[in-house]
C-alpha cells in the first residue's frame, strides 16, 4: 500500500509537482515542496486536518520513499517550503534486500575518494569505517577497487544526475545505518530463539485434530470476551481521579497540617483507626462505595451500630467472622468452622442468616472437608445481596449518617508560627499596671550604665532589655521607624516578644543573641531549658510577662 501510494505521487499529471526548484542562487533538480506533498495527501486520502497528513508523510519518509534535500540527518517532513526528493525504486525497502557490511564499506570508501568538502564523512561514519577496515581486512583490497570503479563511473554522468544519485544513496544509508541516537523504522526487533544461528531449524510438528480443536475453542472464547475501548478506559480513569483527588495528600494538603513537615500530631489523632468523632472528610468518603466504608475501622463500627438498631447485625457479624477465619492459624480452622456454622447457619441458630438453598447446599458440601474457605460462597452472597445492595444504601440515607456528617470535625489549616509579613496593630489598652519596685530599681541602676551594642544593633543584655521594656513610654519621644535597643519601648500598641539565647561558659560572663519580631500572639512557650536557655518576654503597653 505504501509503494502504491508513492507511485501515485510520482504520476507526472496527477501526482505531486516535481520540478527544478530555485533556492538562492542554486538550482535544485527533481525536488518538490513540503506543503505541495501535504496538500496532495489531504486531497487524495480525504483528510480534513493537516496534522494527520503530516504524520503519514513522516512515516513514508522514515521508510525511505522520499527524503529532505537540505537535511541529511533527520528524516522529517514539514508543512512549509522545504524541499524533498523521491527515492529511486531501487532503494525502496521492499524492492531491495537489507545491505551488508561489505556494501556499507564500499560506500564509505567511495566517499573518502571524492571531494572532501561535499562528501566528507561524519564522526560516526569515520568510526564505522575504521571498524569495518579491521573486520574486513582480508577483503579490503577488493572493496577499495570497487569503490574506485564506482567513482570513475560517476564522473561520466551529468552534474544534475550526479547530484540526484548522490543524495538518494546518502538517504538510503541514512535509513539503514542511522546516526547514533536516531531510530530506524526498518530495524528488526531482536527475537530470542533457542536455536543457534547457522544451524538448520528442526521441522515443525504436524498439527493434529486436537490442536485444531483447541485453537477453535480458544477463538470462540475470544469472541465472547469482554473488551473495553481505550477512550472508555481513559474516561474511567479520569472519573476515578476526580473522585479521589480530594483524599490524595500528594495533590491536596492534609488538614490541619502535614505531620511530616510541622511535627504536629493532630492529623494522626484525627485520623486514627477508631475515633469518637470522625472528620467530615472521612465521613464523606464512606459514601463513595461499600469498600471504603468496610475498610475504615470507624466506619465499620458505625455501620455495625446502625445494623444493630435495625436488627440485622447478624449479616455483618457473619461476614467479619468469615474474614477472621481466612487469617486464622491452621490448628484453629476446624473449631472456628464449627462455631460459625452453629451460630449463623445451623437450623435454629441464635443469629441465623438468610441465604438461598443453592448457597446452603454448597456450604454443606464444603463442611465435609473444612478449610479456611468453607464459607466463602455464603460470605459473598451476604456481602453482595444483603449488605451492599440493601443495608449500605439505607445507612447512607439514614439520619445516623446525616448526623455523623453534620457533627464531623473540620480541621482548619494551621498557619506557620513565624510569618514575616505585615504587622497587625493592637488596640490601645485602657488600663495601666504598676511596675514592681525591683524593676524600677533596675531601671535606675542600668540607666547610667554602659549600653551594649550600637543603635543599629539588635543585641544587648537580657536584664537590660527586660527592664527597658517596662519603662514608661510617655517619658521619651516616639521614634516610629527605629527598632534599636534604646527605642524598643517606643513602639506602642503592639504585642512584641524578645527571645534571648544564653550560652554559658566556665567564667561569669555570658554572650547573648537577641532576636525581635512583632506578632499578635499573647501566649508563648519555651522550647527547652538546658545549658542554652531561651526566655520569651511579652510586652503589651506597660505589662511585662516572662516565660521560661
Amino acid at each position: 500500500q505504501m509503494e502504491g501510494l508513492v507511485r501515485e505521487m510520482q504520476d507526472p499529471e496527477n501526482g505531486v509537482p516535481v520540478r527544478s526548484q530555485k533556492q538562492f542562487l542554486t538550482s535544485i533538480p527533481s525536488a518538490f515542496m513540503g506543503y505541495d506533498l501535504i496538500e496532495w495527501l489531504m486531497e487524495r486520502l480525504s483528510i480534513e486536518e493537516s496534522v494527520e497528513a503530516v504524520h503519514i508523510a513522516n512515516q513514508l519518509c522514515q521508510y525511505g520513499y522520499f527524503f529532505p534535500v537540505n537535511d541529511s540527518k533527520t528524516l522529517t517532513v514539514k508543512d512549509d517550503s522545504s524541499l524533498y526528493r523521491f527515492q529511486t525504486p531501487y532503494y525502496w525497502p521492499w524492492q531491495h534486500r537489507t545491505p551488508d557490511n561489505v556494501e556499507y564499506a564500499i560506500y564509505l570508501a567511495k566517499r573518502t575518494l571524492r571531494n572532501k568538502q561535499r562528501h566528507a564523512l561524519e564522526d560516526y561514519e569515520i568510526e564505522a569505517l575504521s571498524s569495518l577496515r579491521r573486520n574486513l581486512q582480508n577483503k579490503w583490497d577488493i572493496i577499495q577497487l570497487q569503490a574506485e570503479e564506482q567513482v570513475r563511473l560517476s564522473k561520466e554522468r551529468k552534474k544534475g544526475d550526479k547530484i540526484v544519485s548522490d543524495s538518494q544513496e546518502r538517504a538510503f544509508w541514512r535509513v539503514y545505518r542511522p546516526p547514533p541516537g536516531c531510530l530506524s523504522s526498518l530495524e528488526t526487533a531482536p527475537v530470542p530463539t533457542r536455536f543457534r544461528p547457522g544451524l538448520s531449524r528442526p521441522p515443525s510438528r504436524k498439527r493434529t485434530l486436537n490442536d485444531l480443536q483447541r485453537e477453535v475453542a480458544f477463538l470462540e472464547n475470544s469472541l465472547t470476551r469482554t473488551r473495553i475501548k481505550v477512550s472508555t478506559a481513559i474516561e474511567n480513569l479520569k472519573s476515578y481521579f476526580e473522585t479521589y483527588v480530594e483524599y490524595d495528600p500528594m495533590f491536596v494538603q492534609p488538614q490541619p497540617s502535614n505531620p511530616w513537615i510541622t511535627d504536629d500530631q493532630t492529623f494522626w489523632q484525627l485520623n486514627s483507626f477508631v475515633v469518637e468523632v470522625p472528620t467530615e472528610k472521612r465521613v464523606k468518603r464512606w459514601a463513595l462505595s461499600m469498600e471504603e466504608l468496610m475498610s475504615d475501622p470507624t466506619g465499620l463500627q458505625e455501620f455495625t451500630n446502625y445494623l444493630r438498631k435495625e436488627y440485622s447485625h447478624e449479616n455483618i457479624r457473619f461476614w467479619l467472622a468469615v474474614k477472621d477465619l481466612r487469617h486464622s492459624f491452621q490448628a484453629q480452622i476446624h473449631n472456628k468452622v464449627n462455631e460459625i456454622f452453629k451460630e449463623f447457619l445451623a437450623p435454629g441458630a441464635p443469629c441465623e442468616i438468610n441465604i438461598d438453598g443453592k448457597t446452603m447446599e454448597k456450604v454443606h458440601q464444603e463442611m465435609r472437608h473444612p478449610s479456611r474457605f468453607t464459607f466463602d460462597s455464603a460470605a459473598e452472597h451476604v456481602y453482595t445481596l444483603l449488605l451492599k445492595k440493601d443495608c449500605y444504601p439505607r445507612f447512607i440515607r439514614s439520619d445516623q449518617y446525616r448526623n455523623l456528617l453534620a457533627a464531623g470535625v473540620q480541621p482548619l489549616q494551621k498557619k506557620r508560627f513565624f510569618v514575616f509579613g505585615g504587622q497587625a496593630k493592637k488596640k490601645v489598652s485602657s488600663t495601666s499596671t504598676t511596675t514592681p519596685s525591683t524593676l524600677q530599681h533596675a531601671v535606675g541602676s542600668t540607666a547610667g550604665g554602659k549600653r551594649r551594642g550600637s543603635d543599629r544593633s539588635l543585641s544587648g543584655s537580657a536584664h537590660e532589655l527586660a527592664v527597658c521594656g517596662v519603662r514608661d513610654t510617655t517619658s521619651t519621644p516616639r521614634v516610629p521607624h527605629s527598632h534599636s535597643q534604646s527605642n524598643l519601648t517606643d513602639i506602642p500598641y503592639r504585642c512584641t516578644f524578645f527571645v534571648f539565647s544564653y550560652n554559658y561558659s566556665s567564667d561569669t560572663h555570658c554572650s547573648d543573641t537577641f532576636f525581635h519580631q512583632n506578632f499578635t500572639y499573647q501566649k508563648f512557650s519555651c522550647l527547652f531549658i538546658a545549658p542554652s536557655t531561651f526566655i520569651i518576654i511579652v510586652l503589651q503597653g506597660c505589662q511585662l510577662t516572662v516565660c521560661t
